[in-house]
């Protein structure tokens, strides 16, 4: 069966923050605009990134608040924290925000979104499903996923990325974070404030391309409640540590050592979705 042609001013791919962005601009002075997008509308920020980590950040922060009310002369109490209930407060916030990034929305604002994995056939046609689309201007907003570098062993065990932390139920007894990056010390500090024991281990500097008078605050902070972070630690292997354990090997200034945990993730960084 010969595949549909639509001819419109803007094809954009990807139904990201940025794309959304663009449709609705572009549609709201009247342009003829198809969006492409293979899988969740909202993209990264509001399925994996942004809202649900800002979503745990609060849970943390009010957990955090109670233990240390007493400088507004309430008693300081340790919460009592259910997880699960924690992760349902995560969807609920993305569940809430998710009718603003639907096809629905931007069908109604004259957007045609097309749910497919778009291919360029030539410079002016790209193939999604059943459609040829051929435009004047393409707009390629296919954002980032989490970079899974190759460490031997990461294969053999399971692991958290951005992707996959938000679907966890139960807390981490010690959650091992690879990178020390702005994702990897914010959930370690969420997860911290939320009752696990979290080691970040960083191949640098922690934070190491934020200011580093501001990056010294965050850390010092991060510290004293009880973050342990790893710096100038290269991670060289990972293994599993008998049923449920595992164990990372790491290079550092006075050599070979392991840090055992129960849960892992990975955070070293971001790789462009361009296949």
């Amino acid at each position: 069966m010969p595949k549909r042609t639509d001819i419109k001013s803007i094809c954009i791919i990807g139904a990201g923050s940025g794309g959304l962005s663009v449709a609705a601009a572009a549609a709201a002075f009247g342009v003829d605009v198809v969006l492409v997008e293979k899988g969740k509308m909202g993209g990264d920020c509001l399925n994996y990134g942004c809202v649900p980590s800002k979503a745990m950040i609060a849970a943390g922060k009010l957990a955090q608040s109670m233990r240390s009310a007493a400088k507004f002369g309430i008693a300081d109490v340790d919460p009592d924290i259910d997880f699960r209930k924690v992760n349902k407060h995560i969807h609920s916030v993305i569940e809430a925000i998710a009718p603003n990034d639907s096809v629905e929305r931007f069908t109604a604002l004259g957007v045609r979104v097309i749910k497919a994995e778009a291919k360029f056939k030539d410079k002016r046609t790209v193939v999604a499903a059943d459609f040829e689309i051929r435009a004047r201007r393409f707009v390629v907003a296919t954002g980032s996923s989490a970079l899974v570098p190759p460490i031997p062993g990461l294969d053999k065990v399971d692991y958290f990325t951005n992707e996959t932390i938000f679907e966890q139920t139960r807390r981490p007894g010690h959650l091992l974070i690879v990178g020390g990056g702005p994702i990897g010390m914010e959930l370690a500090q969420a997860h911290r404030r939320l009752g696990s024991e979290v080691t970040v281990i960083e191949a640098a500097n922690a934070l190491g391309r934020e200011d580093p008078e501001l990056a010294a605050i965050a850390l010092r902070r991060l510290r004293s409640e009880g973050v342990a972070i790893r710096e100038q630690a290269k991670v060289v292997k990972v293994e599993k540590r008998g049923k449920t354990g595992l164990r990372v090997h790491v290079e550092g200034e006075t050599g070979r050592e392991t840090v055992d945990g129960t849960h892992l993730l990975v955070a070293v960084g971001r790789a462009a979705d361009l296949g």
